[in-house]
């Protein structure tokens, strides 16, 4: 077995609007507080296959950067497009690939830059490639709590750390840290950072290691502290017992790796004109909107108008997954919930899996039964600027289940 890493550096100018954390607020970033980096992890298996696992800092890739990079790998290196896994850690300070209607404007020119990074740092990481010694994996809960579920009190956190280790013959080892957090410790700021992630990445960096994050499904957890006051300390605190938990008890894995897509479908809810109009006319008139929202919503209502005869009720989806030492992968295009997560893991009967979020062209939230049913955000409004349909109550566990499922019978 090989591996190869890269990184490539895609901190956009200044000027360039930084995306998410509320509607029309022109927030162009004035400096940089940590880079942002596209990590790059090859890998070949004994029988010659290869696999990509790509992250990307930033809050989610567009479907064009996505074929690209699919493109490439392909044609360049045979590599198919099941087996390139590519993630976002979702930061709330970088720029913007898809427009999010009213969560930063797309600047053209900059992402027309980043389609040639991330097949340079394809290349780069093929090239890097060197034979494995050995591969560990470690789990372990956080030493104290750093986030908690912003969608219901005592709601669900997966406070797990989940880690891998590779080490090479005459090369820095690497490491994959993953945890479920949104990465919006910086709030509102106008400097560009990969957040928490960038910080966990930094210091496995500072200890000879390669390091690539993989947040988890974070569509209901966030940051205990964000206070601009006390923001820097806190990410380094987050970081720090990130960074220790990785290295607590790691079990030695065999050498191999598989890859491949589950095929599956979305149902979203059916829908009326009158039910559009009546979803405008209670985001101008709710108290509980976020600022902004108003518009946002009018801006849906009239893309679903307009091509209202051809909006579907089902939607085809793929689910990544690769299986690194028997240990899975599962990457989701979905601002997903921890309980989806849980239900993978459970049809799996795997707890060490790693359920990734924001995976490939990031379709929007999958929130649960419940918070369908409370009329949350999630639910409602972010279906907004996603400029989608919400999805049917029950979808994000039927696919939790499903998924898992169909990878435990793979």
């Amino acid at each position: 077995m090989r591996a190869g890493f890269a990184k490539v550096d895609i901190t956009p100018p200044m000027g360039v609007e930084l995306t998410g954390y509320g509607y029309y607020l022109e927030r162009r970033c004035t400096h940089v507080v940590d880079p942002l980096y596209i990590h790059a992890l090859a890998l070949e298996n004994e029988k010659g296959e290869k696999f990509l696992l790509i992250s990307c800092d930033v809050l989610g890739m567009s479907s064009a950067a996505v074929a690209a990079v699919h493109e490439h790998a392909e044609k360049t290196y045979g590599i198919a497009p099941e087996n390139t896994m590519l993630v976002s850690v979702h930061t709330h300070t970088g720029p913007s690939f898809k427009y999010h209607t009213g969560c930063g404007e797309v600047d053209d020119d900059y992402v027309a830059t980043v389609p040639p990074r991330m097949m340079q740092v394809v290349d780069a990481a093929l090239a890097d490639l060197k034979s494995v010694s050995g591969i560990s994996f470690a789990m372990e809960q956080l030493a104290r709590p750093h986030a908690y579920n912003r969608t219901t009190p005592d709601g669900l956190v997966d406070q797990m750390v989940r880690a891998f280790f590779i080490t090479r013959e005459n090369a820095r080892p690497i490491a994959m840290l993953s945890y479920a957090c949104h990465a919006v410790c910086r709030g509102h700021s106008d400097g560009v950072s990969a957040d928490y992630p960038g910080a966990c990445c930094a210091m496995m960096e500072e200890k000879g290691y390669e390091c690539m994050f993989l947040n988890g499904l974070c569509g209901d957890i966030d940051p205990l502290e964000c206070a601009e006051e006390a923001r820097d300390g806190a990410i380094r605190a987050f970081a720090q017992d990130v960074v220790a938990r990785a290295f607590s008890a790691p079990e030695q894995l065999p050498l191999t790796v598989e890859g491949g897509w589950v095929k599956d479908e979305l149902r979203l809810a059916p829908i009326t004109r009158e039910a559009i109009h009546a979803a405008v006319h209670k985001a101008e008139t709710a108290d509980n909107m976020i600022p902004g929202a108003d518009k946002v919503a009018r801006v849906w209502a009239d893309e679903m108008l307009a091509k209202f005869d051809t909006l579907r009720e089902v939607e085809e989806l793929h689910v990544a997954y690769l299986v690194l030492g028997g240990v899975p992968i599962v990457a989701l295009p979905f601002e997903g919930f921890t309980q989806t997560g849980i239900l993978i893991r459970q049809q799996m009967e795997e707890p060490r899996a790693l359920t990734l979020g924001c995976a490939e062209e990031l379709k929007g939230y999958l929130p649960t039964r419940d918070d369908i049913e409370r009329g949350a955000y999630a639910a409602i409004e972010s279906t907004f600027l996603y400029k989608r349909l919400p999805c049917l109550p029950g979808e994000a566990e039927r696919l939790g289940e499903s998924v898992g499922r169909k990878l435990k019978a793979r």
